[in-house]
């Protein structure tokens, strides 16, 4: 553990307030650069023109890993379980007047061992080269985005502010934070979605939109969740972001609020944020059923083509002593050109429950491409 948890609560106090202080600072020392939202700028599409588009993308990632449990090497390996690598297709037709269709399809794709469903293939069981990470069919409008299918819900794409997002040093699968389909890990599926943005505004709703038939892959009518941004809020740099979750069939949900604020040092970018989780939605980070609490902190500085990020996460059982864990990871990316970059990264988990103590540590490095 890189940090006693008395020391390290000590350490969050200071950081909490310092992070508070940045927008107090700025507004009593400058002006208020948030906007007034006028009526014409609710507008999601520009101008739009008749016509179709359509384009092929992908992403090829090539990940060494390393993860030991308690100390002992647990698996090493050159593979993509966390949907890294992926390969589809979107576009939209213009119908004019600032209305178009538009949609979006994408696989996840795992070079390394050709099982992008992160199945453990043994020689008894297929690979699955191709599992479906999103695929909508939606519609741009001046009242903002519809989409129709399975997405990303708000909770997971707003305030995505780690750097090793989708390998296996991410804090989502070092119990740092929150992860499964109610949290940072959603995709719904069979789901309706709506967004708009205006102005420094940004505002999205997702419902499940299917009769529940047992089948946990799909998100049940009960099912939604929402999330609101606003960008510069008081000071310029300064974002807050509040995002919610609901299982209808667990009568459970995640909340999480965001504070960041971006800053530059020179030509240097700062980052620095705070995250409060309230789980009900994730019983790997606990060990247990119930509920708890997540704070997470950290910080990416920007330079030239490198990024640098160090974040650490404390989590505590609603009700069980002890019952919780302490996280903390390391990342570095660093931009070959503009199609590729190199990543590395270290998570380390200390985590306490009724049955023992678990630890976790995972190192990657990692080989990205775009097209």
């Amino acid at each position: 553990m890189l940090l006693k948890r008395g020391n390290m609560k000590q350490l969050q106090k200071h950081l909490v307030l310092a992070l508070l202080a940045v927008p107090l600072v700025g507004f009593t020392g400058g002006v208020m650069t948030n906007s007034v939202i006028k009526p014409n700028e609710a507008v999601a599409s520009p101008a739009l023109k008749k016509g179709s588009s359509a384009k092929l993308y992908g992403r090829l990632w090539a990940q060494y890993s390393n993860e030991k449990t308690d100390g002992s090497n647990a698996q090493t390996a050159i593979f993509d379980d966390e949907g890294m690598g992926r390969i589809g297709f979107k576009g939209k037709s213009a119908i004019g007047n600032g209305y178009a269709v538009n949609y979006k399809v994408e696989w996840a794709i795992d070079i390394g061992d050709g099982d992008a469903a992160g199945l453990k293939v043994s020689n008894s069981e297929k690979s699955n080269p191709f599992s479906l990470k999103q695929g909508w069919l939606g519609m741009l409008t001046p009242y903002g985005q519809f989409k129709f299918g399975s997405m990303e819900s708000p909770y997971k794409y707003l305030a995505k502010h780690d750097i090793l997002h989708d390998s296996l040093a991410q804090m989502r699968d070092t119990n740092g934070i929150s992860a499964g389909t109610m949290s940072h890990s959603s995709y719904w599926r069979g789901s309706a979605f709506y967004e708009l943005k205006s102005g420094n505004l940004r505002f999205a709703v997702i419902k499940g939109m299917t009769a529940h038939d047992g089948d946990a892959k799909v998100n049940s009518k009960g099912d939604i969740g929402y999330g609101v941004e606003y960008k510069n809020f008081l000071i310029k740099g300064f974002d807050v972001v509040h995002a919610y979750n609901h299982d209808e069939s667990a009568d459970e949900m995640n909340r999480k609020y965001t504070l960041t604020y971006n800053t530059k040092l020179g030509d240097n970018k700062v980052k620095v944020w705070y995250m409060h989780e309230d789980v009900e939605l994730d019983t790997s980070m606990f060990k247990t059923t119930g509920n708890g609490e997540v704070d997470w902190y950290g910080i990416t500085y920007k330079t030239g083509p490198m990024t640098l990020m160090y974040t650490m996460s404390e989590s505590d059982h609603d009700t069980i002593a002890n019952a919780g864990g302490d996280a903390y990871s390391l990342g570095m990316q660093y931009k070959l050109s503009k199609t590729s970059r190199l990543y590395a990264g270290l998570s380390d988990y200390d985590g306490e429950s009724a049955a023992g103590d678990t630890d976790y540590r995972t190192y990657i490095l990692g080989l990205r491409h775009d097209f």
